[in-house]
């Protein structure tokens, strides 16, 4: 048994640090309450508007991956119920 980690040691120095808002994370308090959440809203706010065609036609990849997960589900659970039918009670 070897309880050896493979993580990379972390130093407080890189925990502490203070990236600006030029595409890193935003360490500081101050800074977040600043940022101007109005573009997220307005996208959101289309995203929860779209039809469904428009929705698979925007983002193909993820309904196709939706699509696969959910008859994966279908299946085991319908054939689990077969499993537990044939089973004697």
């Amino acid at each position: 048994m070897n309880n050896l980690s493979t993580e990379k040691p972390t130093s407080a120095a890189e925990v502490e640090v203070q990236q600006s808002s030029t595409g890193g994370p935003v360490y500081d308090v101050d800074e977040k309450v600043d940022y101007n959440r109005a573009g997220a809203i307005d996208a959101e706010k289309i995203e929860h508007d779209m039809t469904v065609l428009e929705a698979v036609k925007a983002y193909p990849a993820a309904s196709w991956w939706a699509l696969v997960m959910s008859c994966t589900i279908v299946s085991f659970c319908s054939s689990f119920e077969q499993l537990v039918s044939l089973t004697p009670r």
